[in-house]
């Protein structure tokens, strides 16, 4: 995993002195940028278009609505870089569905590669469960690996900060200085490294609804009460920001982001995923 363009950074936002304790932070993480438009052959990863699902999987409904929901994009496994805390299979695919506000798991599929792929057709606007997408632009995904450094607002950012004695803005001007410019312009998202919030640890509300009780989502007495400690066994799976090149926008030009349990995926069972978006 290169660092350089990320010590670079460092170097340029006046942070050399902290180097050794940012670069101690790092995870690994799978960026995906946009290649070329267009749906390509089956099987390609992709953002937009259609999918290509197995003879055994239907198009996804959301439950709540008994409604198709939105097909985002596809990640082959067998495309993305390997290293060795890769916790994906050599082969499968990941795809990614979305409804309107929901953090229902069912968004999230996961296909062992079994079974022959085989592209699929739109199902009618009628049936669907949100005209929000309907305009995204299909394009070809390539990957890079690279290291990511904790983000605002998480426990991880801010123990950094502390540990750093440093103000939150330089860290996070570093992050967003890295993202565009350590990983390239075309980047639209990443599997792994960090997770991001706006205001607090959205980790904390996937503890909190995935494991302990979901009406407390919003009952902060109640979660006073809890050890939030056991948040940070929730990870981020996929975190997909809004595009103007896809036409792909999650609220307010904010992002969706995929958190799983580690347990769970170690198993690469997303079942409990908890589906987050952030939107200013």
């Amino acid at each position: 995993m290169n660092t350089e363009p990320l010590t670079a950074l460092i170097e340029q936002y006046g942070l050399s002195e902290h180097q050794d304790a940012i670069l101690d932070s790092v995870k690994p993480a799978i960026y995906f940028s946009l290649e070329q438009a267009g749906q390509g052959e089956i099987g390609q990863s992709r953002i937009g278009g259609t999918p290509d699902l197995p003879v055994s999987m239907a198009w996804p409904k959301s439950t709540a609505y008994d409604a198709a929901l939105c097909f985002i994009l596809q990640i082959n496994f067998a495309q993305l870089p390997q290293f060795p805390e890769s916790p994906f299979p050599p082969r499968g695919m990941l795809y990614l569905f979305v409804s309107e506000g929901e953090n229902a798991a069912e968004q999230i599929l996961f296909w062992d590669g079994e079974e022959a792929l085989q592209s699929v057709s739109l199902p009618n606007p009628e049936e669907m469960a949100t005209d929000w997408y309907e305009t995204l632009k299909p394009h070809k995904l390539t990957f890079n690996l690279a290291p990511d450094i904790p983000r605002w607002a998480t426990d991880d950012f801010y123990r950094l900060c502390t540990d750093l004695t440093i103000d939150e803005e330089p860290l996070d001007e570093l992050a967003r200085a890295f993202s565009k410019n350590g990983i390239g312009p075309n980047s639209i998202g990443k599997l792994l490294g960090h997770a991001a919030g706006i205001g607090h640890d959205p980790r904390q509300d996937a503890y909190v609804v995935r494991e302990v009780n979901p009406k407390w989502l919003y009952n902060y007495e109640q979660r006073k009460t809890l050890d939030m400690t056991h948040a940070q066994r929730w990870q981020n799976l996929l975190f997909v920001n809004s595009s103007g090149a896809v036409d792909l926008w999650f609220g307010d030009a904010g992002y969706l982001q995929v958190l799983v349990h580690a347990d769970d995926l170690a198993r690469m069972d997303l079942s409990r995923a908890y589906i987050n978006l952030e939107s200013s």
